[in-house]
């Protein structure tokens, strides 16, 4: 009795180790059937609310649909926004940065009360080259705004004895604030290349002419042209201009290298040429140049790059002199519907249907939807 009754043990738990098997395969089978069936039909994984279909935690401007496609800008979206792509664009102009203000410089704790202002007032940075090309890519509700540096004086960058970057220096100032948040490295430096005194030719420190305009543009800063003398454009022969413009232009690409572009430029004294075309491109001795942006002196906030009123070789710009940033904050307060505000959409240009005289039409063929509400 004893065999058989050991025979019939073993061999119930042979079977029941048979079943057991089978039934963790089922298990494991399944498993991997309902993450699929997830996967592939949508349903609710780590991070998703099924309520919402909405992403946890992304706050992105730009709507995505569950599938992470951007969902195309509607009137509805772009009215909730207050968007309008149409309004004025501020480009403000700095010259020296140092320890007395006056016209022409700006002190170091005003230039950091200024990006503060800026800041708290809902202006984002870009680049003068971005605005010209219209792409404008900044948070929705936000307004850009161009800072542009003439004649690059030591205060604008400079090194400090130990090789770091001056916190007092205008680059300084704006790193600091883009590590800060809600700011970013972005500006426009117009570079002289040979002029008294030399502490303007490329920001002083002769011997990091290079390393600087370089280090500019890998931060996400732009250089661009002030010619190389500061020219009176308007008074130099066509073949002075012709070769400045172009020697400027091929010495500031070949000390930043890389195949970089300088394609905008500052008009000294906003003394312009005679013909708009000197500037549209020319070469010497083999130097081409096209440049595509040009800022003047003064004017105001300047028209939207989507505006019929653009005119991108003449583009208005503010001095930062006693009051002017809050006299140009006071005038957006007292007609808001000239202001810039950014739908967060880099694809297409919302603005309302009534729009402000002064702020022209929109320009056809910009190759993105034109939404209006």
């Amino acid at each position: 009795m004893v065999p058989a009754a050991r025979f019939w043990y073993l061999s119930w738990i042979m079977r029941y180790d048979k079943v057991f098997r089978l039934l963790i395969l089922a298990f494991a089978l399944g498993a991997v059937l309902g993450l699929s069936g997830g996967l592939i039909f949508g349903g609710d994984g780590p991070g998703k609310s099924a309520a919402s279909g909405e992403v946890a935690g992304d706050h992105s401007e730009q709507a995505t649909s569950t599938t992470g496609v951007a969902v195309p800008m509607t009137p509805e979206r772009a009215a909730a926004i207050g968007a309008n792509e149409m309004g004025l664009i501020p480009v403000i102009e700095y010259h020296l940065i140092g320890p007395s203000e006056s016209r022409w410089t700006r002190t170091p704790e005003n230039l950091r009360k200024d990006i503060a202002l800026l800041k708290a007032e809902g202006f984002y940075p870009i680049n003068l080259s971005d605005l010209v090309a219209g792409d404008i890519d900044v948070p929705a509700g936000k307004t850009p705004v161009v800072l542009t540096f003439d004649d690059s004086s030591p205060g604008q960058f400079r090194y400090l004895d130990d090789g770091t970057l001056d916190p007092d220096s205008a680059v300084g100032i704006m790193q600091r604030a883009a590590a800060e948040g809600d700011w970013a490295s972005r500006a426009t430096f117009f570079i002289l290349l040979d002029v008294q005194p030399d502490d303007r030719v490329v920001f002083g420190q002769p011997e990091s002419r290079k390393e600087k305009l370089q280090q500019l543009v890998s931060w996400g800063y732009e250089v661009g042209s002030h010619t190389v003398t500061h020219l009176n454009l308007k008074k130099a022969t066509r073949e002075e201009a012709t070769k400045q413009l172009a020697v400027s232009k091929a010495t500031l690409e070949d000390y930043v290298g890389g195949g970089y572009q300088v394609n905008t430029i500052s008009i000294p004294f906003g003394e312009y040429p005679e013909d708009d075309a000197l500037l549209a491109s020319g070469q010497h001795e083999g130097q081409t140049y096209a440049y595509r942006g040009a800022v003047e002196v003064a004017g105001g906030p300047a028209p939207s790059p989507f505006s019929t009123r653009f005119k991108p070789l003449h583009i208005p710009r503010i001095e930062v002199t006693g009051t002017a940033l809050s006299d140009m904050i006071r005038t957006f307060k007292d007609s808001p519907g000239l202001r810039y505000v950014s739908d967060g959409d880099a694809t297409a240009i919302s603005a309302p249907g009534d729009l402000a005289e002064r702020l022209g039409s929109v320009l056809p063929d910009l190759g993105r939807p034109v939404v209006t509400y």
